[in-house]
């Protein structure tokens, strides 16, 4: 930026500043915040969004212009750490741009950036990051590869750093998370003889003892993660369940059938773990739009991560094969091909719903 631009929006930013002052409005507030960014300051960006949000909770301008400003913010610093790893690479600088990496969505990257600091350094820590960003891959996509390749990374790591706790958190976690109790027994076990005297720690494993009895092995676990599309925690019946509830599949048959009923529907899929279900195309035309839909999903969700998005609420193909309306979702994915017309806002809405999207994130999308 020139000499006489950054004057100018220093004095825009005063300026907007000064309106604040007169009249602390949410406009008021995302006007400074805007002119902030434009300067380049996302930092403060970031502080009068927060501002503007304790004076006004809920206003929906200051939370899209923050979670947009933190986007921001954060591309700023990958910029920087990216800057400064070839200037004068270090583990402290490899280590936060893993995490940064990691907290804004895009696993893949952070994972590439961590098996290259690992390849050029063999360290512990750089282990831990390809662990930490291949375990947020498994519970965001429920493939039961990316829990055993998060398995093997933790397994490394511990023997690159033996008294560290954090290979066990990690450990703990991911096994708990699956409901392979008898092994999460075992890394709290481990973990209590690194953290003796830990009041949660003790309480959480003599939760486990009592949880193990008939657990599953974690690969048992993670075939039927893979298979229901949902983690041990996220029970539709327990006290901690965390996802909307996923329709039995013996109640979307019915559905999709009538989907696929009216008129200029070809086809009417639901996903959820290793299940599909598909109404019109039969036998293995079936198999290969279940797979086809399954890969298009996979790769949009993949893409989205990379490029710092967030999850994909709806996806839309159109050619001459007509229309492919997809949703993937919380209790699983959802998808109509229609040949003669678009699909109305009744069956997104449908879909949504067998998905399990919540449409207060579609307002804000």
């Amino acid at each position: 930026m020139s000499l006489v631009n950054r004057f100018l929006r220093k004095g825009r930013v005063r300026s907007a500043k000064r309106r604040l002052g007169a009249s602390p409005t949410p406009k008021n507030y995302a006007e400074l915040a805007r002119e902030c960014v434009q300067a380049g300051d996302m930092s403060s960006a970031v502080k009068i969004c927060e501002e503007g949000l304790d004076q006004f909770p809920g206003n929906q301008e200051l939370l899209r212009l923050l979670e947009r400003t933190n986007e921001l913010y954060r591309e700023d610093h990958i910029r920087g750490l990216q800057r400064e790893l070839r200037d004068a690479p270090r583990p402290g600088v490899w280590r936060e741009l893993c995490r940064v990496l990691i907290q804004a969505g895009r696993v893949d990257r952070a994972e590439e950036v961590a098996e290259q600091w690992y390849r050029e350094t063999r360290d512990g820590e750089a282990r831990l990051s390809c662990a930490e960003a291949r375990v947020e891959r498994f519970f965001s996509d429920r493939r039961r590869e990316d829990g055993l390749v998060a398995y093997r990374f933790l397994e490394e790591t511990q023997s690159l750093l033996p008294r560290d706790p954090r290979p066990q958190r990690l450990f703990l976690q991911l096994t708990s998370r699956v409901g392979a109790w008898k092994d999460a027994r075992r890394f709290a076990a481990q973990l209590l003889e690194l953290v003796p005297g830990d009041p949660v720690l003790e309480s959480r494993f003599r939760t486990l003892m009592s949880l193990a009895g008939h657990a599953p092995t974690f690969e048992q676990a993670l075939r039927e993660v893979e298979r229901t599309g949902r983690l041990a925690d996220e029970d539709p019946e327990g006290p901690e369940s965390a996802r909307p509830h996923a329709p039995e599949t013996g109640s979307i048959r019915p559905l999709l059938q009538r989907m696929v009923a009216a008129e200029g529907v070809a086809a009417a899929i639901y996903l959820r773990g290793g299940t599909a279900l598909v109404q019109g195309p039969k036998g293995a035309t079936a198999e290969r739009t279940a797979r086809g839909v399954r890969e298009v999903i996979a790769r949009s969700q993949s893409a989205s991560r990379r490029l710092g998005l967030g999850q994909p609420t709806e996806l839309r193909l159109e050619g001459d094969f007509g229309t492919l309306l997809l949703s993937p979702g919380e209790s699983g994915a959802a998808a109509m091909w229609t040949t003669t017309r678009s699909p109305s806002e009744r069956d997104k809405a449908l879909l949504r719903d067998l998905a399990g999207v919540d449409d207060r994130e579609m307002e804000q999308a």
